[in-house]
């Protein structure tokens, strides 16, 4: 499903609605505020709030970004992969990305959504989109669909719910997106994955929800090292709210922290080239 939106970013990022936020963006008042914003980088987010290892001992201030706690320390492993065309292969240039972090990224629904990005519509030269969910606990994969093509480039949702489909406690998930070229080839496809798993969450975590406003509870699900409710909280808030900064420059923010530096630039690239 595509949101149908486009990310924009500039020290900070804004969505690009159907509903004339791209000319909004040529306002001068618009564009002070952009040049106003702080500059979000993960330097910059370690100088401002230390990364909490407890969510019982801190709580979230309302002006700090979210403030991802990844599930577990170390070297992040090759969990994650992003998928590039070369130009000359098919003649397009396209980016493909599931929004994960490198590791295994935790959620507490059974039934996620699962967010990647794709830098633009794909053309006829490729065949089919397909999204496999597999399990570490079977040798066949739990889910085998294949997508509409996407009318427009920008981030691109998969609701688990849509298929009747629910993650098991504990297990161990990958997901991935294809860009199918030749059925018959497989080798040629542009894939792009990342990792999933159901975890239980205590009685605190939704006290501190209960006591946070809505706009808070990205950082809290962030702080929590849920990344996938983190996700799906703030990609809601600009969804529902494009022309509002703060929600936008969150957004980055939280991409930044899983190490997808790249994707918010490539994003920022192209709204450039769309001006």
């Amino acid at each position: 499903m595509n949101i149908n939106v486009t990310l924009l970013f500039y020290l900070g990022i804004a969505f690009l609605a159907s509903n004339g936020f791209a000319e909004n963006l040529q306002r001068p008042d618009l564009q002070k505020r952009l040049l106003g914003a702080d500059e979000i980088t993960e330097e910059s987010i370690r100088k401002k709030t230390d990364v909490r290892s407890n969510i019982n001992d801190q709580h979230v201030n309302p002006s700090q970004r979210p403030v991802y706690t990844p599930p577990f320390l170390g070297a992040p492993s090759a969990n994650r992969l992003i998928g590039m065309a070369v130009r000359g292969i098919n003649h397009e240039d396209l980016l493909l990305s599931a929004l994960t972090p490198e590791h295994t990224g935790f959620t507490s629904q059974a039934q996620p959504v699962f967010y990647w990005y794709l830098s633009k519509p794909v053309s006829k030269s490729y065949q089919f989109i397909e999204f496999v969910l597999n399990s570490d606990k079977s040798t066949t994969p739990v889910l085998r669909i294949r997508l509409d093509k996407p009318s427009k480039g920008g981030i691109q949702k998969i609701p688990l719910a849509d298929y009747n489909i629910s993650l098991i406690p504990e297990v161990e998930y990958r997901w991935s997106i294809a860009l199918v070229a030749d059925a018959n080839a497989r080798s040629l496809d542009i894939v792009s994955s990342g990792n999933v798993k159901l975890v239980e969450t205590d009685t605190a975590l939704e006290i501190r929800l209960q006591e946070s406003s809505i706009d808070q509870h990205s950082a809290v699900f962030a702080e929590a090292g849920l990344w996938y409710e983190a996700m799906a909280n703030l990609v809601t808030q600009v969804e529902k709210q494009p022309d509002n900064l703060t929600h936008a420059q969150n957004l980055a923010a939280l991409l930044e922290q899983a190490g997808l530096q790249d994707i918010v630039t490539h994003m920022n690239n192209n709204a450039t080239s769309m001006k």
